[in-house]
């Protein structure tokens, strides 16, 4: 997420001729300590530290260029993110992070970053996107919870439409894997073909009838793809076991923690990534989809990646690539679209009282600019793999929706976020039978997505416009303006439960809940965007 603490920098992963070093200090007792992440697929004794004075533990490790997550493991089960470190992952499981540049040297996210003094990575551009893709709102969904089939799914796309969603990303559609599985109905995640259709999901025809219509409609759809393994009991274990990876005694395992019924890949073989390359390729001529989305590329070799990418645009040549991943290097050849998950958990720490816009804007500030120059990120407020943010945010998620859906960034929001579905934990309730609750429809909220969305897909300066945050606004108030040539407008949403007086500020009002103009207050809970006066940019009159 964004910076937490001041550390020590000698205590801090640092280069060596030999890789990175990295340094703990243990509480007296500790037996072993050993270093997780992923880059060795967070398996807890893959690289046990070295004992080098009663209380530090020490292991140097070469590591690939890229972003990596890890812990500490003492004693083979207190999982710990790294004290030395103040660079907390954005992806709510409470990792440590760094980056390492293709010479070996360590960058560690620090403080004080902004566009006059940004970090290394950001004097390089991010590979040119499809325009379509910087305008995107994407809506995730599964087929069999969304719409029960291919054909359910297509008779809900005017209510997609409705709702102002204009590209689809939809999970997995290839068969289930049976040995091992989780449930009745299996993890999603687990490919037991990789070339062929779950037969309780429809066919070929009614899959390039969804398709169709969805392009028909003016949107894009991509499709989830399982990138760095399969079901235990994919075919392809017993016609090619040298593509997978392998214990000592030849039997084939995926090597992250808890996940059996996988069989993970060995990335070194290259007829694997020509069939991997070929299917995927296949799925995008044969149906039309304009993207791939790829599940744990954080753990996937990222020349493989690139060499995905090389190929996928000579089949189309606008293809959208989003990696599940906070990775910088993703940007330079690779992905278009990386995750970024911070946001929902600054605004949740404002709605709690214990962060302020002050620090979203530093956080803001410290992603945006140790970045590549101009990557995309996939913004989000609801997760495949976290707790609805309506539970979690309670009455401050429409002001935090409101500042998520008008920052920069590409929004993407989780089916059933936008009426408020109740019984979403995590993606594991794909495992058995499992439909949204369309009872549970909350028009309210609804409405509420639906009109940021046009404010979106009406206002130029919320797709191109520059970010600046605005100082000294009340505490649990975030602000900030979003300028263009064509325009500029002011943001403003109260995450806490008290009315706040702000500065006086007459710039025309295009939506707003609890703003009260002539007393200069926004209610608990309230937002407004409105345009700003162009004679001074501020809001106010000249």
């Amino acid at each position: 997420m964004h910076l937490q603490f001041a550390a020590d920098p000698a205590l801090q992963p640092n280069a060596t001729p030999d890789g990175v070093r990295f340094i703990y200090d243990a509480a007296p007792g500790a037996r072993s300590v050993a270093l997780a992440g992923t880059f060795n697929s967070w398996v807890g004794d893959a690289c046990m530290m070295e004992r080098v004075a009663p209380t530090r533990w020490q292991v140097t490790l070469p590591i690939a260029a890229g972003r990596h997550l890890y812990k500490f493991v003492v004693d083979g089960s207190e999982w710990l993110r790294d004290p030395a470190n103040p660079w907390i992952s954005e992806d709510g499981q409470n990792n440590s992070c760094l980056t390492v540049d293709e010479s070996g040297a360590v960058l560690l996210r620090h403080a004080g970053l902004s566009a006059a003094t940004p970090g290394a990575l950001y004097a390089r551009p991010a590979l040119a996107s499809p325009e379509w893709l910087r305008d995107a709102v994407i809506y995730q969904l599964s087929v069999k919870a969304f719409g029960g089939d291919f054909d359910g799914v297509r008779a809900r796309l005017g209510y997609l439409a409705e709702l102002g969603v204009n590209t689809l990303w939809i999970m997995p559609l290839q068969p289930i894997g049976i040995v091992g599985r989780r449930g009745s109905c299996g993890d999603p995640y687990a490919v037991r073909d990789f070339l062929a259709i779950d037969p309780a999901l429809g066919d070929e025809q009614g899959l390039r009838a969804l398709v169709d219509a969805a392009h028909a409609r003016g949107m894009r759809v991509l499709l989830d793809w399982t990138l760095n393994r399969a079901s235990v009991d994919n075919p392809l274990t017993q016609s090619h076991p040298e593509w997978f990876t392998r214990r000592a005694d030849g039997s084939i395992y995926y090597a992250v923690p808890n996940r059996d019924y996988f069989a993970g890949f060995d990335f070194s073989s290259a007829a694997l990534r020509r069939y991997l390359i070929d299917a995927m390729c296949g799925w995008v001529e044969r149906f039309g989809f304009d993207g791939l989305r790829f599940d744990d590329s954080d753990i996937t070799p990222l020349d493989f990646l690139e060499q995905i990418r090389a190929a996928l645009l000579r089949v189309q040549p606008e293809i959208a690539i989003i990696s599940q991943a906070y990775d910088e290097f993703h940007h330079f050849a690779s992905c278009d679209l990386t995750y970024e998950g911070g946001t929902r958990a600054i605004l949740h720490a404002c709605a709690q009282g214990r962060a302020s816009g002050a620090d979203l804007a530093r956080y803001w500030s410290e992603s945006t600019y140790s970045f590549p120059r101009g990557a995309l990120r996939l913004r989000w407020l609801d997760e495949k793999e976290q707790p609805r943010a309506s539970a979690l945010l309670g009455p401050a998620l429409r002001p935090a929706a409101t500042v998520l859906f008008t920052l920069d960034g590409v929004p993407h929001l989780l089916m059933g976020q936008e009426f408020g579905e109740p019984t979403w934990r995590d993606w594991t309730v794909l495992f058995d039978q499992y439909q949204l609750d369309w009872n549970a429809y909350d028009a309210g909220l609804f409405a509420h997505y639906q009109r940021l969305l046009a404010l979106r897909r009406g206002h130029v300066a919320l797709l191109r416009g520059e970010v600046a945050f605005i100082d000294g606004l009340p505490p649990g108030v975030v602000g900030f303006t979003r300028r263009a040539p064509q325009e500029s407008l002011l943001v403003l949403a109260n995450l806490r439960p008290d009315t706040a007086a702000l500065p006086a500020r007459d710039g025309a009002l295009l939506a707003a809940d609890g703003w009260n103009a002539a007393a200069g207050t926004l209610a608990a809970h309230g937002w407004l965007v409105c345009v700003l006066d162009q004679a001074d940019g501020t809001g106010r009159r000249a």
